[in-house]
């Protein structure tokens, strides 16, 4: 499944005095186009088969997710920051094309075809980054960061659902709901360049590729950013970003899987105190 342009500027804010310590805040927010799915097999002849949130489900394929990310620098070498990235969507679907069975949270459910059911699912990311100066001068500064993220994905169908027993007895379920919390490491780097008074370009990157339990994930940033300071502590920013965080669960007929992807540019403004 995919998760499409969702504009995180998760990174580390370099002002156009970049060096200087204290506290900074930025918020802002883009248009994500998004695919996601889940597995399930059908009640028939029990093949593997993936619902699609958009398709199936009549979940939002775009919507305005906004962000917020605040930093502390100590010193002229040592920073650190705090993401959050919001995006949750709900719809009622279409009666559905095919009987179906999946299993989440333990529980085993059924969905006869024609059923009309409601659907959502939330996605958080927080992220916390520390980097360190690695290089510095007047006016650029290179920095290493070392990273986390933290994928809280939700998911929930109610409406006309079945939850099947162990012994094969059905009764009507109000709900089925389930939830994954990914922890995802990641390493960075991040150059800024103050070219002009008032004026800053930061090039930012960050990738990790990781595999624990039953989950595989995987993050790609790439971004660059140009800020412009209209007052001695704010600031506009604008930025052209690919950003890729995939989320995999592997457990048969029931993983669901997350793909959040933005490609395109984003605004944001900052605040320094």
């Amino acid at each position: 499944m995919r998760l499409l342009p969702l504009v995180l500027l998760f990174s580390l804010p370099l002002s156009a005095r970049p060096f200087d310590p204290g506290f900074s805040v930025r918020v802002g927010g883009f248009w994500a186009e998004v695919d996601s799915s889940f597995g399930a097999k059908t009640t028939i002849s029990n093949t593997p088969i993936r619902i699609d949130f958009e398709s199936d489900l009549a979940l939002e394929e775009s919507k305005f997710s906004p962000f917020i990310e605040l930093t502390y620098r100590f010193d002229d070498t040592n920073l650190l920051a705090l993401n959050y990235l919001s995006l949750h969507r709900s719809a009622e679907s279409r009666s559905t094309e095919q009987s179906y069975e999946f299993e989440w949270e333990g529980n085993r459910y059924r969905v006869d075809s024609g059923a009309r059911l409601r659907s959502q699912l939330d996605v958080d990311i927080y992220q916390l980054v520390y980097s360190r100066t690695l290089f510095q001068g007047s006016d650029y500064s290179i920095m290493g960061t070392l990273g986390l993220h933290l994928m809280d994905i939700y998911a929930e169908l109610d409406g006309e659902i079945k939850l099947i027993g162990e012994g094969g007895e059905e009764e009507v379920a109000d709900r089925a709901f389930g939830e994954i919390t990914a922890p995802l490491p990641d390493i960075g780097l991040i150059a800024g360049w103050s070219f002009a008074d008032g004026w800053l370009v930061a090039l930012h990157t960050q990738y990790l590729k990781v595999s624990f339990d039953d989950i595989d994930g995987s993050l790609l940033d790439l971004r660059l950013q140009l800020t412009h300071y209209i007052a001695p502590n704010l600031a506009l920013g604008l930025a052209w970003q690919h950003y890729e965080l995939e989320v995999e669960e592997k457990r048969s007929y029931s993983n669901v899987d997350v793909i959040f992807n933005y490609q395109g540019p984003s605004l944001m403004i900052h605040y320094d105190f």
